[in-house]
């Protein structure tokens, strides 16, 4: 037990130093245009590398909308979908001569999404996924001292290797480009 406690302590300081020399950033990214789509949030982490200027990426999407039921007349279906994005990337900051507060940068993701589906023609769940790159240009303000509010715009690249035809995004076409998938607002914490 002495040895786990120690153990547990000797990582707490370690993580508290490593956290102490590395600006940390966690942000809820909000999509405005687009609330109504899956899309259109996601929670997205920053860690500050060596370098200043770079920065590791990495977000999460989810939405969980499951056991719809339709009726019409006396026919019930069933339909629901539970889908994930996973990205990493890296983000180069950018610096405006003059401005300390406001920061621009660029960043390019890579992402997995997943879609768990039901359709209303059956009684299972398919499982369908894509991939793709999302380079993105931002600009963000420090008001305070530990606040990043940051306004981005973002590119798509898709790549979809399955076969199948659904609703939903890029389910139908193999390669996707959209040159301004979506505008997206940031509200960050600093640690």
């Amino acid at each position: 037990m002495r040895k786990i406690f120690s153990i547990l302590i000797l990582i707490a300081g370690a993580s508290t130093h490593l956290i102490a020399q590395h600006v940390n950033d966690i942000s809820l990214v909000i999509a405005p245009l687009k609330l109504e789509e899956q899309s259109s949030y996601q929670l997205l982490y920053r860690r500050e590398l060596k370098e200043d200027d770079w920065k590791l990426r990495a977000g999460l999407r989810l939405l969980i909308d499951t056991d719809k039921v339709t009726r019409t007349d006396t026919i019930f279906s069933n339909s629901g979908t539970v889908q994930y994005d996973l990205s990493i990337g890296l983000q180069r900051d950018l610096k405006v001569e003059g401005l300390e507060l406001i920061k621009c940068y660029v960043a390019l993701d890579g992402y997995w999404n997943s879609d768990l589906r039901q359709s209303n023609s059956s009684d299972y769940y398919g499982y369908f996924w894509n991939l793709g790159v999302r380079p993105t240009f931002g600009v963000s303000y420090e008001p305070l001292k530990n606040i990043r509010l940051s306004l981005e715009s973002r590119a798509n690249f898709n790549i979809n290797l399955q076969d199948y035809n659904a609703k939903g995004n890029n389910a139908e076409k193999r390669f996707t480009f959209s040159p301004l998938d979506h505008l997206a607002l940031g509200l960050g914490y600093l640690f």
